[in-house]
């Protein structure tokens, strides 16, 4: 008959397998890689455009009808009971993020940008910069977590105007970001063998929610700095072929079509 393993001994074990269960975890949600990309819809062709005297960047519209928010079992419990408030509360978190990230990476192209409030007028030297989200998706963690390559990622599509002025558009686009590709648990190590025994897939995947590891607020912010630095990629292709700014500012963007 098996002998029984001394109780402190036991709780060590368990204990170590579950860090070890949270180490493995935290290793394939760290190599999650976001992917972002462009894809042109108008561009114009007129090349004898003055720089702007000034970048107005808009807060990118949303609907909370755009949101989906995640609902499965790895959700921390929310503080806020109304779902259509949750999700407006996500779509300003989007929306604050992408224009704040925006706004710097134009200014380090040597702009002067300002973040412009609803109902702003542009003057006629202006170049403004506004937009709406067509998708911002919470995904699912713990399909990310379990199964990887790209299954459950969370998503955020855009699309963007850039405006001479008050009237003339200059390019309209669409940016669509991804949180990533992971391995996924399944793939890099068998689920059973890092879950202490009589300890749930469930409940561990829980206690790595409450660590943070898997904060979608998080994954959100994330994805709208990536737009924004996707934006700010193409825009600087174009500014440098009017002109605007010099060769060895250009950031190759990742062009969709």
């Amino acid at each position: 008959m098996a002998r029984r393993l001394p109780a402190r001994l036991s709780a060590n074990l368990c204990s170590q397998l579950g860090r070890n269960f949270l180490f493995a975890a935290l290793l394939i949600l760290g190599t999650a890689c976001a992917q972002t990309s462009v894809r042109p819809i108008v561009r114009t062709e007129d090349k004898n455009l003055r720089a702007p005297a000034r970048i107005l960047v808009y807060d990118f519209a949303i609907s909370e009808a755009h949101v989906i928010e995640y609902d499965g079992i790895m959700r921390q419990q929310p503080s806020i009971r109304d779902p259509i408030e949750r999700q407006r509360q996500i779509g300003r978190i989007a929306s604050d993020a992408l224009a704040v990230n925006l706004t710097h990476g134009l200014r380090h192209l040597g702009f002067t940008v300002e973040r412009a409030s609803l109902g702003a007028t542009a003057e006629e030297s202006d170049l403004v910069i506004d937009g709406h989200f067509l998708i911002v998706d919470q995904g699912n963690p713990l399909r990310r977590l379990v199964f990887g390559s790209g299954a459950g990622a969370a998503t955020m599509e855009t699309r963007v105007q850039v405006i001479a002025g008050q009237r003339q558009r200059l390019l309209e686009f669409t940016t669509q970001a991804n949180g990533g590709t992971m391995p996924g648990a399944v793939v890099t190590a068998p689920v059973a063998a890092l879950v202490p025994f009589g300890v749930s897939v469930g409940l561990t995947a829980g206690s790595v929610v409450a660590t943070g590891l898997n904060n979608n607020t998080s994954d959100i912010a994330r994805m709208a700095a990536s737009s924004a630095d996707e934006i700010v990629r193409y825009l600087s292709e174009f500014f440098a072929k009017l002109g605007w700014i010099k060769a060895d500012q250009v950031m190759k963007a990742r062009i969709r079509y």
